[in-house]
């Protein structure tokens, strides 16, 4: 039998090898690729892990900065961006260093710019959520770069933060601070803005027109407030020029008093506390630390009247200023004389809403226009120019006299149809009153013409008018229909406090409304009340406390021409001394 053999062919198996050789080869590379992908990878992760700690680092700084900034901002004296460039986030404690450069400035840690460096003069319109109001603005940016230190890899992040500081002046046109009502009943339209740290309900028994934006921060009501209010709903048409209302806008908050909603905000117009620097952030948002003058009487409510000179140069703080010497009776060698000022007296009249006799210092306008030009007025009012950069154009006012059932302590402005070269603001913790015309005089009398006005402010805990035809010899006894009123005009930013509507007892009361926040005594049917101003609403009064009344029970309503003062959104036109809301706006964040 013959076998056949099959020849082994080497090159075969050669072929076998290579083969295993090249599959060996490529896995070998799949390998390589993979553990160099996931070493990448995991160098990537880190690198990532160390931006994003960089970014936290960096912006650390930013806030740092900011904070400091704040702070300065708030205090009255914000720096130059050199005093801040210097600061950095502690980062000691952290387990990866860093260190904090800015390539645009070798000596600075940190960029920082304010622009311009005079903030206090760049007078804008703001944006979100402020759109429209006037302020004073410092538009800062702060951009931060940290670099890790001790780590494999030195990767940088940059954040840079970009935003406003902003003084807002309060006189806008309608700031409530509380629910606003408002329900005229004849037609008014008002042209200033409106905004409510509250609800909204309106309800006109005429036509009511809003000029501006209406804005609240809870909600809008076409209606009178039901739960508190007894009158019915009015039958007039409502219009806004400008939109609609915006509910549930982002609130304006009131940095004074204790809580940070601005519920206490009547300490504005309160005695500070004596642990207070004046000169400090707390002790500014008191009037009595900002006014150029301050002025008392004594608790007996008699002529024994104080004046002090605000002096910011003086370690003091306030400075008393010698009376004046005045003729009070007789002539040649029969004059006597007394040591008063010209400009202040206590006068005694009734309020017909409160039911009390009102004690009034009184502040007779026109004889301080002309004690501020004699020996001893004058050589003060050069004196705060020098300090303060402004003439003598505010006083703080407050009545030491004791109040009783019967009695109210007040104040009282008169004579004030011209107003000091650079205006006049006034200020009291007690109800003012405000006797005739005010800033207003000649053919400007009963119209919206304020061109020739004085920047003016009257802030107090309740604002009543009296008007030109008031007498000081009515009494308890003298009845509504003796007591005429005559058209007055009064142009000046007001800020005060109200009576709000209230449940009490199962009574309901109506705070009067927007159209009664200017209080009045007299029958003014046939009689305008001109007002050209702000209105601004912060607490519920304190003094001033007796509830809201219809017409005929102490009043009758005047023809009422109110509107917005346009002067007011221009910086120098401004009521002295009148209160402005610093505020913090984020605008942008950026990381690279």
């Amino acid at each position: 039998m013959q076998n056949t053999r099959k020849r082994f062919q080497r090159r075969d198996k050669g072929y076998g090898l290579i083969i295993t050789i090249v599959f060996v080869g490529i896995a070998l590379l799949l390998l390589g690729s993979m553990m160099e992908w996931t070493n990448s990878s995991a160098n990537q992760t880190e690198r990532n892990n160390l931006y994003s700690m960089g970014v936290s680092a960096a912006q650390a700084t930013d806030e740092r900065v900011l904070s400091q900034m704040m702070r300065d901002f708030y205090s009255q004296a914000l720096n130059a961006p050199p005093t801040y460039a210097g600061l950095s986030a502690d980062t000691t404690s952290w387990p990866v260093q860093f260190s904090f450069s800015n390539p645009s400035n070798a000596n600075w840690v940190t960029y920082v710019s304010t622009t311009p460096s005079n903030y206090t003069t760049n007078w804008v319109k703001l944006g979100d959520p402020y759109p429209g109001d006037w302020a004073t603005v410092a538009q800062c940016s702060i951009i931060s770069t940290a670099t890790t230190t001790n780590q494999p890899y030195r990767v940088p992040a940059t954040v840079e933060e970009d935003f406003q500081l902003a003084v807002i002046s309060s006189a806008q046109g309608f700031f409530y601070n509380m629910d606003m009502e408002i329900s005229p009943g004849q037609d008014m339209t008002f042209n200033g803005k409106t905004f409510v740290n509250g609800n909204i309900w309106a309800s006109p028994g005429g036509n009511l027109t809003f000029g501006d934006t209406v804005k609240c921060t809870k909600n809008y009501y076409n209606s009178r407030n039901s739960a508190n209010d007894p009158q019915a709903n009015g039958s007039g048409t409502i219009t806004f020029n400008v939109g609609g209302p915006q509910t549930n806008a982002p609130p304006q908050i009131i940095p004074v008093g204790t809580n940070s909603d601005g519920s206490s905000a009547y300490t504005i117009l309160a005695l500070p506390p004596t642990n207070i620097d004046p000169s400090s952030q707390a002790g500014q948002t008191y009037l009595y630390n900002v006014c150029d003058l301050v002025i008392s009487n004594a608790a007996s409510g008699t002529n024994n009247i104080s004046v002090y000179f605000q002096d910011t140069n003086n370690a003091s703080r306030l400075t008393l200023i010698t009376p004046d010497l005045i003729v009070t009776n007789g002539g040649g060698t029969n004059m006597t004389y007394s040591t008063n000022y010209s400009f202040l007296s206590n006068t005694n009249f009734y309020d017909y809403r409160e039911v009390k006799t009102v004690n009034a210092v009184q502040l007779n306008v026109g004889a301080l226009n002309k004690w501020l030009t004699n020996a001893n007025g004058s050589s003060l009012n050069t004196q705060c120019y020098n300090d303060t950069g402004h003439y003598i154009s505010s006083a703080y006012i407050y009545n030491n006299a004791t109040a009783s059932s019967t009695r109210l302590p007040a104040v009282r402005v008169a004579n004030g149809s011209v107003l000091p070269s650079q205006g006049l603001t006034v200020a009291t913790p007690d109800p003012l009153y405000v006797l005739g015309n005010y800033n207003a005089t000649g053919a400007a009398l009963g119209t919206t013409n304020t061109a020739s006005t004085s920047p003016a402010g009257l802030l107090g805990d309740a604002i009543t008018i009296l008007s030109t035809s008031w007498s000081d010899t009515y009494t308890s006894g003298t009845g509504l229909n003796s007591r005429n009123a005559g058209s007055t005009t009064v142009n000046a930013a007001t800020l005060e406090g109200i009576v709000v509507s209230t449940n009490f007892g199962g009574t309901k009361y109506y705070s009067g409304g927007v159209e009664n926040f200017l209080r009045l005594l007299e029958d003014w049917s046939g009689d305008t009340l001109t007002y050209n101003g702000s209105i601004v609403v912060l607490f519920a009064s304190q003094y001033a406390t007796n509830y809201w009344q219809s017409p005929g029970a102490y009043y009758q309503v005047p023809t009422r021409h109110w509107g917005f003062d346009l002067n007011f959104t221009q910086q120098n036109r401004l009521p002295p001394a009148f209160p402005s809301w610093k505020q913090l706006i984020r605008q942008r964040w950026n990381t690279y």
